[in-house]
């Protein structure tokens, strides 16, 4: 019979992971959280300037990550025009799914959350990544979504938090919070919660990746080292 994974492997995989990365994973949660809330406080949504770098960001994670791991079985890893062009074939998607009825964008989440590691681990073009995550998710569905719920509570907080302190902003309407300096403290807490969720859950990613079709050899030995 086909091995299942559970959402305790799961988890347990994904956090086993960051802890053993720990410093670079808080690095950059700070890093990003804070370069983000000092472009919302200068400008409304200035922080959304930040999106490319962002992903460069991202991009270069994943790749030290899978190499960290000994998961990349390709003479160079995907390239960074491939990895951009993955974001939107996969982003689009997922968006509409969850703007639509939230439960088809959970699936599509599930389905391609290793597509990032797939892409650089194994050279692949955009279109192979993602057929690589859905048949290797196949089965799995379910355990992966629930680990990626909780990885994002955080980002669902982020959400509420941003939403009591986006009108205080500068140059929008009147704050529906009194102080201004707890305005900016609930941003950078949101900003923080936001992107936690967002580093843990390029882990994930590679976590998965290295249960279902990582080499044999690095599966569990070096995700809890």
């Amino acid at each position: 019979m086909e091995r299942r994974l559970s959402f305790g492997e799961v988890i347990g995989a994904t956090f086993g992971l960051m802890s053993s990365d720990l410093q670079a994973a808080l690095s950059m949660v700070i890093a990003i959280a804070a370069a983000v809330s000092v472009l919302d406080i200068m400008k409304p949504n200035g922080g959304g300037l930040l999106g490319i770098p962002i992903l460069v960001v991202h991009y270069y994670m994943i790749r030290r990550v899978v190499d960290r791991q000994g998961l990349r079985s390709a003479d160079k890893p995907g390239g960074f025009g491939s990895f951009f062009v993955l974001g939107i074939m996969t982003g689009v998607p997922i968006l509409l799914g969850y703007v639509l009825l939230i439960l088809p964008g959970l699936y599509l989440s599930a389905r391609w959350a290793m597509v990032d590691a797939a892409l650089l681990a194994e050279n692949r073009g955009a279109s192979d990544a993602i057929g690589r995550s859905w048949n290797a998710t196949k089965g799995h569905e379910l355990p992966i979504a629930l680990a990626f719920v909780l990885i994002n509570l955080p980002m669902i907080a982020a959400i509420a938090f941003q939403f009591l302190s986006a009108r205080a902003v500068p140059g929008n309407v009147q704050p529906v919070v009194g102080d201004r300096n707890v305005v900016y403290g609930v941003m950078i807490i949101a900003n923080l919660l936001l992107y936690a969720s967002q580093v843990t859950s390029w882990y994930f990613g590679v976590a998965l990746y290295q249960l279902l079709v990582g080499p044999a050899e690095t599966q569990l030995n070096e995700v809890f080292a």
